[in-house]
């Protein structure tokens, strides 16, 4: 009959729900199945949404799959794949000066592998940063006040003149034989600007080198693929322009396989140069660049 059958066409034309969600609402979506969430993980992945925005990032969908299932490996894999590509968008944040940004992924990929060798360096890279834009902050704050203060200063004699401008010429001449009548007191002034030489005991300053930008090692590919680890112990020399030169391999383990990634990560380092009495001078460093993977 027409009427049973009707119930039975509505059915098969109803449309399925999309398993795919756009904006952060995807993260809040509590019907989606770990399947739906590595198909927005994906889509994400090819869209190079990898932190951001906030709650519709491939981290976050990854991140979601293992929260549900701790031992995923497809939200694992990935998120070792993505790990990379991601740190490299944090330090693009962090030299941009977008440090909450910054922060708030550095704290999510912590979430996967708070021990990565290359979070840490982030951080302290933040860390930087911040005590970096402080610093240029409180410049700024004070060369505005400064400013103020002359501004004032510099109005001053320009009302209090006026009132000297009415002088008669005897008024005048009796100033100038007073003048000429007392030439060793008039002298005196010409010593005060001998006092400017105190800056010159500021300006002796005796100080370390101190790391200004520390790009992270890129992990080579043939020993992530063979998911192998080590460290290599470099030496280097910080040449007076904060500049790194020289670089040498002091020890590794394995030797070789980390050297060439080691080498190139130090030569990008810059530094705020030591300082022997005010002046800029070269200072050879050493330290020790581990490579570690993300645990299972």
């Amino acid at each position: 009959m027409p009427a049973s059958s009707a119930p039975a066409a509505a059915s098969t034309a109803a449309p399925s729900k999309p398993a795919e969600v756009a904006g952060g609402e995807a993260s809040k979506r509590t019907d989606l199945t770990i399947a739906d969430l590595l198909r927005n993980a994906g889509s994400a992945l090819s869209e190079k949404r990898y932190i951001d925005p906030p709650d519709n990032s491939a981290v976050d969908f990854y991140l979601l799959v293992l929260g549900r299932d701790a031992n995923n490996a497809a939200a694992q894999e990935g998120l070792r794949e993505l790990l990379p590509l991601a740190t490299g968008e944090i330090e693009q944040k962090i030299n941009a000066g977008q440090l909450d940004e910054s922060r708030r992924a550095i704290d999510l990929l912590g979430k996967f592998d708070s021990n990565n060798y290359t979070l840490t360096i982030l951080r302290n890279k933040l860390d930087l940063k911040k005590k970096q834009m402080d610093r240029e902050q409180e410049k700024r704050d004070q060369e505005k006040a400064l400013a103020t203060n002359a501004a004032k200063n510099a109005a001053t004699p320009a009302t209090t003149a006026p009132a000297a401008a009415p002088a008669t010429p005897a008024a005048t001449e009796s100033k100038a034989a007073v003048a000429d009548a007392t030439p060793k007191p008039a002298a005196a002034p010409a010593t005060a600007p001998a006092k400017p030489a105190a800056p010159a005991a500021s300006s002796a300053e005796t100080r370390a080198a101190v790391v200004t930008s520390q790009s992270a090692p890129r992990y080579p590919p043939d020993a992530f693929r063979s998911r192998q680890e080590g460290w290599v112990e470099v030496a280097f020399t910080v040449a007076a322009d904060g500049s790194v030169k020289n670089g040498s391999v002091v020890n590794a383990n394995p030797p070789r396989l980390f050297n060439a990634a080691a080498l190139r990560a130090i030569a990008d380092w810059k530094f705020q140069p030591r300082l022997e009495n005010g002046q800029p001078a070269e200072q050879t460093m050493r330290t020790r660049i581990e490579f570690k993977l993300p645990d299972k």
